[in-house]
């Protein structure tokens, strides 16, 4: 089986491809078998509707094949009016264009509190032929003091997990089940195992 992930994003892709050959499943981009395309606008408050319009969007360029939608966003208790479904769209409004740019608002933002709680969120929805299947996974439980980590980057580099550990400093089979796509992509494979 293989799953065509309907996004633009390198980045993405290789991480998610990355999990999801964990669980024995391979991912392609879609711009592997399509041309590139132009997306259409995404909801600024329904990150599951966001997923499976992009799923469905590939989906009907593609119908007898399994297309995978993400949308990711952050959530930090002392920051409620930042972040959510906007999240990149914030970092853009604000030239956060690279993981240290990134990395140093999110921290700048957060200087003045003592409660550095959040989480990472990414919603999956994958079309199939014969339906769609949704899956929502949560990763991280609070933002480090800075940056640590050299397995990932981005925002693994400052999202504290479980262990204590960010989840850059986890290698992908122990961050697997830490990380926001890979527990959304445990999620959606226990899901298709279940059929």
């Amino acid at each position: 089986m293989r799953i065509i992930l309907a996004s633009n994003n390198t980045a993405k892709t290789t991480e998610i491809a990355a999990f999801f050959a964990q669980l024995g499943i391979t991912v392609l981009n879609y711009r592997d078998v399509l041309p590139q395309q132009v997306f259409p606008d995404e909801t600024t408050d329904d990150m599951a509707a966001n997923a499976l319009q992009k799923a469905a969007f590939i989906a009907k360029m593609l119908p007898d094949e399994y297309v995978l939608g993400d949308d990711s966003g952050m959530f930090i208790t002392a920051l409620p009016e930042h972040f959510g479904a906007v999240t990149m769209r914030e970092f853009i409004a604000h030239d956060a264009y690279d993981d240290d740019a990134v990395n140093n608002y999110v921290l700048g933002l957060l200087a003045q509190h003592s409660n550095r709680r959040g989480y990472l969120q990414a919603d999956f929805a994958l079309v199939t032929p014969n339906g769609y299947l949704q899956s929502v996974g949560r990763g991280g439980v609070q933002v480090a003091s800075a940056p640590r980590g050299s397995y990932s980057h981005g925002l693994d580099d400052i999202f504290e997990t479980e262990t204590g550990k960010t989840l850059a400093e986890l290698p992908i089979k122990q961050r697997l089940p830490y990380a926001h796509r890979g527990r959304a992509a445990q999620d959606l494979v226990a899901q298709l195992n279940g059929r």
